[in-house]
C-alpha cells in the first residue's frame, strides 16, 4: 500500500478536481480511499507517501485495438489512389499480406512473448492502463504489464468478455455471442467500419440478434447514421471512435456529433500500428483536432478526456464487478501521474506526450514511471531509455528487461529462416491447444500458457494463411521466412508524423499531430 499526493484529476460525473487531493492504494489493488472526499482509511498510519509532482489522472483506456501488429510502421497501399470505403477491401489489397500480415505472423509464433511485451511497453510509456485487442494466445492477465481487457478477469475465474474481430456476417455466426450476452456477458464486436451506406447492415444484424445492449461495445461505426445511434442509445450499448485510422483508410470518420446528441456512451481506441497511433494519448489528440475542426467544438476538453477514461470504464463496468477509469473509492486503482505544463487538468492530458507520463500504477502495483517514483515502490523494475530520459519498467520477472525484448524481436528480422523453423517448431508444442474454426487456426490461452514455446496468433485479416489452409490443412498455419521492416520506436517523434504526411487520404487534418511535439 502507498499514498500518492497531488492534484487529483478524479473522472467522476461531477468531474472534481482535487488540488490538494492524496489517493490511498491498498494491496488489494483497489483505491481505499480519496482525500478530502474520503475518511485517511485505516491502516496507513506506515504506509509510504509521495509527492506526484504531477496532475494524477485515471490510467487510460483503449478500447479498441490488435496488438499484435503494433511493431510495424504505417501503412498505405501504392496502388490506391482513393480512399477505401469498406473494412472488406483494404485486407486484399497487393501489398497487404507482405507488409502486415506475414510479418506480424511470424512474430507472433517465433517471439510472441517478446512481441507482448513491446506492445505493452509501447501502450504503458503512453498512460495506457488497459487495453483491447489480446492477441490469441496471450499470457494469462497475472502477468500482464497492463490489463488486457478481452482476457481480464480481475482475480476471478470469470470469462467477462466475449470479442469478434472478423466481422459476424449471419445469425448463425452471431449465436455464441448473442448467448454470451444473455447470460451477462460483455460482446466487443467491429461494426460498419468504413464510408459504405450499405455497412449499416452490420449493425442491424446486431440488433436483430439482441445483443444492443450495455453490455456491447460497438468499435468503428463509421457508416451508422442519426436512427442507428437512436438504437444504441435505447440499448444502452457503447461506441468506441478510432479517428486515425478511419482518416488514415477511408478520408472519413463516424459521425460522432451524431452520436453524441443521441446520448451514445462515446469511447476511443487507437486500432493498431499500420493505420493508428502510437498509443491513446495520440489518438486523444487525433480527437482534439477533429474537434477545432468543426463549426462549433462538439466535445469540451473534459469530455475528450472522457473518451479514454470514465466512458470506457462505463462500458467495461457492465460487466467487471470493480469501477475503472475514475478515481474513487473501491475502483480499481489503475492511475497515471502527468507531468503539468498547462492550468487546466483536462487540456494538460490532451496536450502530454510520451515524456510527460512520469507513473502508472496498474492495479495498485506501480509498473512504469520515473527512477524516483519506482525505485521505493518496486526495487526489481529495470531501466528504460526515452531518448534522453530515462525510466523504470517492472515486467515481473528479472529476466525480462527492455533490452533483452528488443534483442529477441531483432533476431527475428535478422534471421528469418531461423525464426520460421522456430515457429514451426512452437505452433507444434503447442499442438494439443489448437482446435481448428472456419478454417483458420486458433489458440487456447490458458492451455497455452502451459508451454513454454509461446505463440500469438492474428486477429485479423491473414489471406495467405486461408489460401494455404486451404490447399495443405492446418500444417501450413506456419509463417514463412519474410522480411521483417524494422521495429518501429514506442514513443511519437517527427519521423512518424513525416509518414502521416505522406498520406493524402486525411485531407491534412492528422498533419496537425506535429504541432503536439515537444
Amino acid at each position: 500500500m502507498f499514498v500518492l499526493r497531488g492534484t487529483v484529476m478524479t473522472m467522476r460525473s461531477d468531474e472534481r478536481v482535487l488540488a490538494r487531493g492524496a489517493v490511498y492504494v491498498g494491496d488489494n489493488g483497489l483505491i481505499a480511499a480519496v482525500t478530502p472526499l474520503d475518511d485517511v482509511p485505516a491502516g496507513f498510519a506506515d504506509a509510504p507517501s509521495f509527492a506526484a509532482g504531477g496532475i494524477i489522472c485515471p490510467g487510460l483506456i483503449d478500447l479498441h485495438n490488435h496488438l499484435m501488429y503494433n511493431s510495424l510502421p504505417l501503412w498505405t497501399e501504392p496502388s490506391r489512389e482513393v480512399p477505401w470505403t469498406s473494412h472488406n477491401q483494404w485486407g486484399r489489397a497487393p501489398t497487404y499480406s507482405a507488409q502486415i500480415s506475414q510479418p506480424a505472423r511470424l512474430l507472433g509464433a517465433a517471439a510472441g512473448r517478446a512481441l507482448l511485451r513491446y506492445v505493452e511497453t509501447r501502450a504503458i510509456v503512453g498512460g495506457t492502463t488497459s487495453i483491447q485487442g489480446n492477441p490469441r494466445g496471450a499470457v494469462p492477465p497475472d502477468d500482464d504489464l497492463i490489463r488486457n481487457v478481452d482476457s481480464e478477469k480481475l482475480g476471478t475465474r470469470d470469462d467477462f468478455i466475449r470479442v469478434s474481430t472478423l466481422v459476424a456476417d449471419s445469425k448463425e455466426a452471431l449465436a455464441p455471442y448473442a448467448a454470451a450476452v444473455a447470460a451477462g456477458r460483455g460482446f466487443i464486436a467491429h461494426s460498419a467500419e468504413g464510408s459504405d451506406p450499405k455497412l449499416r447492415a452490420e449493425f442491424q444484424l446486431l440488433d436483430e440478434v439482441g445483443v444492443v445492449k450495455p453490455q456491447l461495445v460497438a468499435i468503428h461505426g463509421g457508416a451508422l447514421n442519426a436512427a442507428d445511434f437512436a438504437l444504441m442509445r435505447a440499448g444502452g450499448a457503447s461506441l468506441v471512435w478510432s479517428p486515425f485510422s478511419n482518416y488514415w483508410l477511408y478520408g472519413a470518420t463516424a459521425d460522432v456529433a451524431a452520436a453524441k446528441a443521441a446520448g451514445v456512451r462515446l469511447c476511443i481506441g487507437s486500432d493498431w500500428a499500420p493505420s493508428g497511433t502510437r498509443n491513446v494519448l495520440w489518438e486523444l489528440k487525433v480527437a482534439d483536432l477533429w474537434n477545432k475542426a468543426q463549426p462549433a467544438p462538439v466535445f469540451t476538453d473534459a469530455e475528450l478526456v472522457a473518451l479514454a477514461t470514465r466512458n470506457p470504464g462505463e462500458a467495461l463496468s457492465t460487466v467487471w464487478p470493480h469501477p475503472v477509469g475514475r478515481i474513487e473509492r473501491g475502483a480499481l486503482a489503475d492511475l497515471i501521474v502527468v507531468r503539468r505544463t498547462h492550468p487546466d487538468p483536462y487540456r494538460n492530458l490532451i496536450n502530454a506526450t510520451e515524456p510527460d507520463i512520469r507513473l502508472a500504477v496498474v492495479g495498485g502495483r506501480p509498473r512504469y514511471g520515473l527512477p524516483s517514483l519506482m525505485k521505493p515502490l518496486t526495487p526489481t523494475a529495470t531501466p528504460i531509455r526515452l531518448g534522453p530520459l530515462t525510466r523504470h519498467i517492472d515486467y515481473g520477472t528479472p529476466t525480462t528487461t527492455w533490452p533483452t525484448i528488443l534483442t529477441t524481436l531483432n533476431a527475428v528480422r535478422t534471421n528469418p529462416t531461423t525464426a520460421a523453423h522456430q515457429a514451426a517448431h512452437s505452433l507444434t508444442r503447442a499442438a494439443s491447444a489448437l482446435s481448428v474454426e472456419s478454417d483458420v487456426v486458433r489458440a487456447d490461452a490458458g492451455v497455452l500458457a502451459e508451454f513454454d514455446a509461446f505463440v500469438l496468433l492474428p486477429d485479423m485479416p491473414a489471406p495467405e494463411l486461408e489460401v494455404a489452409v486451404r490447399r495443405r490443412g492446418a500444417a501450413a498455419a506456419a509463417p514463412e521466412p519474410v522480411e521483417v521492416p524494422p521495429i518501429e520506436p514506442i514513443t511519437t517523434g517527427a519521423e512518424w508524423c513525416d509518414a502521416v504526411d505522406a498520406n493524402p487520404f486525411h485531407g491534412g487534418l492528422l498533419s496537425g499531430l506535429r504541432t503536439y511535439l515537444k
